[in-house]
């Protein structure tokens, strides 16, 4: 079997009322397929800017892998990654990951077997997740709170509320943050975990001076206090508190892994599938989380393939217990993304169940993707 092509086309967006509901979702996402000789075509999401994501494929990608077996993943992460062959370049993570991962749901559909069983075995395929929300910064506690009560409708039991300030605007109002997480934490019921992204928000003295008032009030993990390149300071502020802090979302590869829990030790480790460079990186770093006894929590939060290959790699970690995040703000609604792929798997009172079909258990609908398709 070799590849013979690869694809990336952005779907459509939301639109109208809807746009200003799921505002994240109004661009559309890119859908990546790789293509064989034997007919079996393999699904993944690529990172945003089609413009530039087509160069790498057309330029770079498919120069160097059309013609190369899809089922020897790992060596087309080695040549992508790390520039291994005659065309040796090395490409920014978030491009190796989508190609990555479309070549892992291939080897499975060829293999007859669902990625989890290529990775040794799922502990389980049911797997609890939680109801994120973000763009505090531009809402009112009350806005947030009724975000997280369509969560709980839906039968969420686990939440996060996410400021999404960035490392450029320090401090910009720790007070506000405080009074959303207090609203939301004082509606839910006390059994009901509710977590804390900053989202690289705060200098080191706030994180600490906030955290302790979040642990008053009780939270499940603090999550990105500082600029993610902080390492120096996020030992700091590991150090100063009691509640798990947690990061890891913006890291490139498993080296970057090592270095963060050599110098910050954060407790909980948040792989983002294509951040980190694909399935075959997240692996990686999901074996050092065992190996540093580290709690594992996977960022890749949207309905669709990428998604689903994290839920894959999670689900074969016996003490990742802990729910995988899930946000409708990058896609919209779970329902709207399930009408692309024939037997969809979407969540339904707060879990998602992973199937036993091959590779990673779905196939899109081509009339559907063909009407989603905008460019």
């Amino acid at each position: 079997m070799k590849i013979t092509d690869i694809k990336v086309n952005q779907l459509r967006g939301m639109e109208g009322a809807d746009a200003q509901r799921y505002p994240s979702a109004a661009s559309g996402r890119l859908i990546v397929r790789v293509f064989t000789d034997e007919g079996v075509t393999g699904i993944a999401e690529g990172p945003r800017h089609l413009g530039v994501f087509q160069a790498y494929i057309e330029d770079v990608i498919k120069p160097m892998i059309v013609g190369m077996s899809p089922v020897q993943p790992r060596r087309i992460w080695e040549a992508l990654a790390l520039g291994v062959g005659e065309r040796a370049t090395r490409l920014p993570s978030q491009v190796v990951g989508a190609i990555d991962v479309a070549c892992w749901d291939i080897t499975g559909k060829v293999a007859g077997l669902p990625v989890y069983s290529l990775l040794g075995g799922a502990h389980r395929t049911e797997i609890p997740l939680y109801w994120s929300r973000g763009n505090g910064w531009s809402k009112t506690p009350a806005q947030m709170l009724e975000e997280v009560q369509e969560g709980y409708e839906k039968g969420y039991r686990a939440f996060k509320v996410r400021m999404d300030w960035k490392d450029y605007r320090q401090d910009a109002n720790p007070a506000k943050d405080l009074a959303i997480f207090q609203t939301c934490r004082e509606w839910l019921p006390d059994d009901v975990p509710l977590s804390f992204d900053a989202n690289n928000g705060y200098s080191v003295p706030t994180a600490i001076e906030q955290g302790r008032r979040f642990e008053q009030l009780g939270i499940a993990h603090f999550e990105e206090p500082l600029p993610q390149y902080d390492l120096r300071g996020l030992r700091q502020v590991v150090d100063a508190l009691d509640c798990a802090v947690s990061t890891g979302e913006q890291e490139l590869s498993a080296w970057r892994f090592r270095d963060l829990m050599d110098l910050a030790n954060p407790d909980i480790l948040q792989p983002d599938i294509l951040n980190v460079g694909g399935l075959s990186e997240m692996v990686r770093v999901n074996e050092m989380a065992v190996s540093n006894n580290k709690i594992l929590m996977p960022h890749s939060p949207s309905v669709g393939a990428n998604s689903l290959a994290s839920l894959h790699a999670y689900s074969t970690v016996t003490n990742a217990v802990r729910p995988h995040e899930f946000s409708e703000e990058f896609t919209g609604p779970a329902e709207r993304i399930a009408e692309l792929f024939v037997d969809p798997i979407i969540p339904a009172n707060g879990s998602i169940k992973l199937s036993d079909r091959p590779g990673l258990g779905v196939e899109l609908n081509e009339r559907a993707l063909a009407k989603a398709i905008v460019a």
